[in-house]
């Protein structure tokens, strides 16, 4: 438990992500440093409000074309000494965004003071997963689903902005995909497990990867012609020799029948093995000692943020030049109903 020097700043303090994770999860470990909200009126004031010699960390829960702004202004004020940043996803909002962005911090901070959290990391459910053994002898294939019965809640500019692959295929499956696929969550194994993941069928074919919209969701929105995805289906593989002829198979969508994440392990005799990763209310604790600790592992490195979105990109490129694939499916649908 850090000493009462230290100081967590909760950038975006208003928000969602700050009002029902990490406020709770602070008082709930009973965090003895200063905990301070920061909102868009007060970055003129940021000195103020921040004083202290101890460490101070910088939870930057905003949107991401707010991180570089931020970022620098954290760095005017404070210099870069006894500095964290932790920051949510999606990390950019492609691969040559994503590379800017890794960049522009680079100028203000090192890589080790930069924590990138993706909160499932932090679900001890997903850490069951590295406690099975397996081979790709025996393995057909690797299903992970991430079904939700609500829709967007609401969040008309984030999600038209953000669509499913970005909000939860390039950050929480391609994660947990790592994390299959290296048995480790050590950040440089995860790290090379995506380098030898790819799309490696012909993403112009449904077969291959699928994108989907609830019905309703443009009046909701407010666009008639939104061809943004609330359902991604998406066939991977992997070179590494370990898993080569595996399929992996990567599923979300919202407004679905179900909620439920699940990593299915399909072995070859027929039997499978099913890992329910579980809603924890207390990984952000998790995720706010692991920063204060230092601990690396529970958070994604700047390599796999890369890697993530190289796997992706092709999709997206795609997706841009194209207006007859989007698949409507009713609210309450099953994903074998849309795939």
């Amino acid at each position: 438990m850090p000493n009462n020097k230290t100081t967590y700043v909760i950038f975006g303090a208003s928000g969602d992500l700050a009002k029902r994770y990490l406020f709770p999860a602070l008082k709930n470990m009973n965090f003895e440093g200063a905990v301070v909200p920061v909102s868009r009126k007060d970055y003129g004031n940021l000195k103020n409000l921040v004083k202290g010699e101890g460490e101070k960390i910088f939870h930057l829960a905003i949107p991401p074309e707010a991180v570089s702004d931020a970022v620098k202004l954290i760095s005017d004020n404070f210099g870069n000494v006894g500095i964290k940043i932790l920051l949510e996803k999606p990390f950019g909002g492609g691969l040559k965004s994503a590379q800017d962005l890794i960049k522009h911090i680079a100028k203000y901070f090192k890589e080790d003071q930069i924590f990138r959290v993706d909160h499932y990391l932090a679900k001890q459910s997903l850490h069951a997963v590295i406690t099975e053994t397996w081979s790709k002898d025996d393995v057909f294939s690797i299903e992970i689903v991430a079904s939700e019965k609500i829709d967007i809640e609401g969040r008309i500019n984030f999600y038209e902005q953000t669509g499913a692959l970005k909000d939860f295929v390039q950050s929480h499956l391609l994660e947990m995909t790592a994390v299959v696929l290296s048995g480790s969550f050590e950040t440089a194994r995860r790290y090379e497990a995506l380098q030898k993941a790819s799309v490696v069928c012909d993403i112009t074919k449904e077969k291959c990867v699928k994108r989907g919209q609830y019905e309703g969701y443009r009046q909701e929105v407010g666009n008639r012609e939104s061809m943004t995805e609330t359902f991604v289906y998406i066939n991977t593989a992997s070179n590494d020799p370990r898993w080569r002829g595996v399929q992996i198979l990567l599923t979300t969508g919202k407004g679905l029948a179900e909620k439920l994440t699940q990593i299915k392990i399909t072995y070859k005799n027929g039997t499978v093995r099913v890992f329910d990763i579980k809603h924890e209310p207390n990984a952000y604790q998790r995720v706010i000692s692991a920063a204060i600790e230092g601990n690396h592992d529970l958070f994604i490195g700047s390599g796999e943020v890369l890697e993530s979105w190289r796997i992706l990109d092709a999709i997206m490129q795609t997706w841009k030049n194209s207006k007859d694939d989007l698949i409507i499916y009713p609210k309450g649908s099953y994903i074998n109903d849309i795939k």
